[in-house]
This record gives structure tokens, sequence and C-alpha cells, in this order.
């Protein structure tokens, strides 16, 4: 996909870290997520590392899949390919990208079945865990306005500093 996919994907991502960290954080500060551990780290994730070298990697296996077997992909295809991935591409590293996936879309649905408000998390973890087709990343930054209704209203990200 191109720059303005890459960038769109970032925006939502950004805006559904800082939803999240409202959320199961009481009096996070909006301001970090324009510091070097919020926006800057989220763009240096992006675009390198091991975590970007794993999923594009499987992100190519997994679009390869289905073309091969019409769209369709298991769960137990993912996770045997995030292992193969982890081994041969990282020399002894660890993937943390896809343990935090897990655990952010667990504590999304255990707190109230408040994953379907981080449309682009629900995605990713779909595509990662459940053989969703990896074109369908396109529907996680779908969202036309960040709407918050963890906290009061249509607070915007970066309203109170």
């Amino acid at each position: 996909m191109g720059g303005n996919t890459k960038a769109a994907l970032i925006r939502v991502g950004l805006l559904e870290m800082a939803k999240f960290g409202r959320l199961f954080f009481a009096g996070v500060n909006n301001k970090t997520w324009v510091e070097s551990c919020g926006v800057a780290d989220l763009i240096t994730t992006c675009y390198g590392g091991r975590n970007r070298k794993c999923a594009e990697a499987f992100a190519r296996e997994q679009l390869e899949h289905c073309k091969i077997n019409g769209n369709k992909d298991t769960p137990e295809n993912c996770q045997q390919r995030w292992i193969r991935l982890e081994k041969e591409l990282l020399n002894g590293q660890k993937l943390q990208g896809t343990l935090t996936a897990k655990e952010v879309y667990i504590s999304l649905k255990s707190r109230g079945g408040y994953v379907n408000e981080f449309p682009l998390m629900k995605t990713v973890y779909e595509i990662a865990f459940e053989g969703r087709p990896i074109i369908d990343i396109i529907d996680g930054i779908r969202v036309t306005a960040p709407t918050d209704s963890v906290e009061n209203g249509n607070t915007l990200l970066f309203s109170r500093y």
C-alpha cells in the first residue's frame, strides 16, 4: 500500500492508543502521545524494527496464501506462520507486537466488549490471529472522526494539553 494508506494506519493507530490509554489508565496525560514514547515510537515501529519486519513477511505470505486458497486462511496457519517467521527472521529475538496485540484485544473484550470501538486493533487482531485477509486492513482505518464513548462524548485526542 502507498504512503497515504500507511499514514492513515499510523494516524488511526495513534488515536486508538490514546483512547486505550484513557480507558485503562486514569489520569493519563494527553501530551504523552506526542512525546518520544508516543508518536515517535509508533513511527519508528511502523517503519523499522523486528515487528515490522515480521509483519511485512506475514502479510506477503498471507496474501499469497489467500490468492491460492480463495481468501481463506486459518487461525492455525496464522499461529504457525508467526512462530516460523520469528525463528527465521529474528536470530533468537522475540516478537513483541503479536503478544501486545493479543493482550490489548483480550483487555478490550474483558472490559465490556469495547473491542468494536477500536476498529484498527480489531482488524489487526483478526488478520494476525484469525485468518482475516490482509487487504481488510483498510476496514480498520475507515473511520470518519475519532469518537470516544469511553470518555465523555467526542473528546478529541489532544484537546486538553
